[in-house]
């Protein structure tokens, strides 16, 4: 019985002791990271799926996807207030000042390095930020300039077949002007086209390039907007409201035009056609890829409003969040996000048309053969400065309260004027060679 007992004890002490030289694995610890991005339904709805999945994988990490009204404003804020969200979703317009700033956290290899970016995602975003490491990952978004939504059943009304894209400034036209309503009074009330909206300065560069025009000179750093070709394409968007007659400043903008049932197209953002149907479900829209400002060239496209998902360079919980970024940049996490965000992802695998025979993104699939003749405008630095002067400009012009030569001055002089502002604070920012 002693020596059972001795023997017993002996055990005893060498599992205590095991326990001290080998100490059990500690569980994971529980972590919460806070994402912001865009409010807008198909943004928010995408992170939180792809959340959803990335938690059941990793149930130690909670992510709290938090939109927000004016991002671009509360981004900048939160950062100089040193209170910053674990990661966000910074514009490609902002991206550059981003790591210049050292404002986000530039990606270890093994998450994303520059050789697997150039290899498998779109040139864009590279581009956004050209430096030797990557600093974020993008989620799929339809290109900006890709063309026009179209209420379908006004097309219907009008006996119009729906084309996939138009061959020409002429055919577009010819529909704009039997889409456009006139009363007993001679007044417009439905836009055949309607052509304000933010993003139109980027259709307007889109169509100086395609009649040979080149808006910024690349030896010199400096822009040019006084050019015959620029003087044409803004001529053209005057001309939709005081020639052709098929749009009306008294109109809402393009964005309430739609919904409001008072425009039959517009050039609009292509993600307003799955956007629409969550909140105007009665409305029924497609997409027409736009034609070439010169008939029989091809059509320029540009995806300079890509959005991606940063992580904050002062983040507690850094290694969390770049699992996250791992998982995001994966062919599962993109498919899930474009479930509830039809675009194009950044992966170029997926720009198949099997991945677009589903209704919700069918809409983009003319779209599709487009995209390996992308380009990409700038990044210049100011580059949302540059696109909000030229489109206050444009509508200056379409308002008649600047003169067509004036307005073409003016975008030269502020374009130039946000990009020496940005220069002197970071004067070792790379200077964009844009592939005209």
């Amino acid at each position: 019985m002693k020596r059972h007992a001795i023997l017993w004890g002996s055990l005893l002490c060498v599992i205590l002791l095991a326990g001290l030289i080998w100490p059990v694995a500690a569980a994971p610890k529980k972590v919460t990271l806070t994402l912001w991005c865009l409010s807008f339904e198909l943004h928010k709805n995408g992170f939180e799926r792809v959340a959803k999945a990335f938690i059941e994988k990793h149930p130690n990490i909670t992510i709290k996807v938090q939109p927000q009204a004016d991002l671009p404003t509360q981004i900048k804020a939160a950062l100089a207030a040193k209170n910053a969200p674990d990661m966000f979703t910074p514009r490609a317009e902002d991206m550059m000042e981003m790591v210049l700033a050292r404002a986000i956290e530039p990606f270890p290899a093994d998450v994303l390095s520059v050789e697997e970016l150039k290899a498998k995602h779109w040139p864009e975003y590279y581009l956004q930020a050209p430096f030797d490491k990557v600093y974020a990952v993008g989620i799929p978004d339809p290109i900006g300039d890709a063309g026009l939504v179209v209420n379908v059943d006004f097309l219907k009304e009008a006996g119009l077949a729906i084309p996939e894209e138009f061959e020409s400034l002429d055919q577009m036209l010819d529909y704009a002007k039997k889409l456009t309503k006139i009363d007993a009074s001679g007044k417009l009330i439905r836009a055949g086209l309607s052509c304000r909206e933010y993003n139109n300065s980027v259709f307007a560069w889109d169509f100086i390039a395609e009649q040979g025009g080149k808006f910024y000179d690349n030896a010199t750093g400096k822009f040019d907007f006084t050019i015959p070709e620029s003087k044409k394409a803004i001529e053209f968007f005057y001309d939709l409201h005081h020639k052709y007659k098929v749009d009306s400043l008294d109109l809402p903008d393009s964005f309430d035009a739609l919904s409001q049932k008072v425009a039959a197209m517009a050039f609009m953002w292509a993600e307003y056609v799955r956007f629409a149907k969550t909140i105007y479900p009665d409305l029924n829209f497609t997409l027409v890829v736009k034609p070439s400002f010169v008939k029989g060239r091809q059509p320029i496209f540009t995806h300079i409003d890509t959005w991606n998902l940063a992580v904050w360079a002062g983040s507690k919980h850094k290694a969390e969040a770049l699992e996250f970024i791992k998982f995001l940049k994966t062919k599962e996490a993109q498919m899930l996000f474009l479930e509830e965000n039809p675009g194009i992802s950044p992966l170029r695998e997926l720009a198949k048309p099997e991945y677009y025979k589903n209704p919700e993104r069918s809409f983009l699939m003319p779209l599709l053969k487009h995209l390996p003749n992308m380009r990409f405008w700038g990044p210049f630095g100011n580059d949302s400065m540059i696109k909000d002067s030229f489109y206050r400009t444009m509508d200056a012009i379409e308002h008649k309260s600047l003169g067509l030569d004036e307005g073409l001055a003016k975008m030269t002089k502020d374009a130039n004027e946000a990009v020496a502002r940005f220069r002197d604070r970071y004067p070792n920012a790379p200077k964009p060679k844009l592939q005209w």
